[in-house]
């Protein structure tokens, strides 16, 4: 982790770019932690900021830590179309799995609020768990407790910040902002587009609710002139308006 720093050299911490706050890394020593925040690829995120999406192509570079805000990743569950939703606070990280070989091909991971985040490249993650034994034990503490809190039912210590808060339109819009890309109209002007719209029944599985919610949802957005329908997908003409629907009464 030390290439290219002579000996004697002094790193000066940036305390913009730190990660002393991620839990797995809480062992390590400052000049350590200044390090791997050189080597990591840091990008402020807005509320509602689409950070990745791999069903629509997007890539995983590396482990990605959350320094500041929180995270929302979804997953689809089965052939049933539901999505399992988990919060990642400031202090965690995400897309470690696929360094352990674990292969994703539908995560998405939206901001929930305004934050930062940083991302190290795999083979810098994977040479760090080989190497620092407290990063790893902290890894699989994590593990554990997750796996017990299945095991016994009892609800994460942030199930306070779960997707089913809010109205069943606003999980709808939720989902619909999770789908959606930038994209330019006819006019040239900048728009999100959701290329095929789930069916409704799709919808209202994933997000807990009713068809008949999802299709007053869609239809409010198209009354509104927030979006238009473009079959088979969706175009949000108007995203500020969009993006306050999601918020959370």
């Amino acid at each position: 982790m030390e290439q290219g720093v002579q000996a004697g050299q002094e790193i000066a911490p940036d305390h913009t770019r730190s990660l002393a706050g991620i839990q797995i890394l809480s062992s390590l020593h400052q000049r350590e932690l200044a390090l791997l925040a050189v080597e990591c690829e840091w990008r402020p995120v807005s509320r509602n900021d689409i950070i990745l999406n791999l069903a629509q192509g997007g890539g995983l570079d590396g482990v990605i830590f959350v320094v500041e805000g929180s995270v929302r990743l979804a997953r689809s569950m089965g052939s049933a179309g539901r999505i399992a939703y988990t919060d990642v606070d400031a202090g965690g990280q995400f897309g470690e799995m696929a360094a352990f070989g674990v292969t994703e091909t539908d995560l998405t991971a939206v901001a929930r609020e305004d934050g930062l985040i940083a991302t190290l490249p795999e083979s810098r993650f994977l040479e760090l768990l080989s190497r620092e034994e407290s990063v790893s034990r902290a890894l699989l503490c994590q593990y554990a407790r997750l796996l017990r809190e299945r095991e016994t039912g009892a609800p994460p210590s942030d199930a306070g910040n779960r997707q089913d808060e809010g109205t069943g339109a606003q999980r709808v819009y939720r989902e619909l902002l999770s789908l959606a890309e930038p994209h330019r109209n006819p006019e040239g002007g900048e728009c999100l587009r959701i290329d095929r719209l789930p069916r409704h029944r799709a919808l209202a599985a994933r997000v807990d609710t009713t068809e008949e919610a999802v299709a007053r949802a869609i239809a409010e957005l198209v009354r509104r002139g927030i979006a238009s329908r473009d079959y088979p997908g969706l175009v949000v003409t108007d995203e500020a308006a969009f993006r306050s629907l999601c918020e959370t009464a």
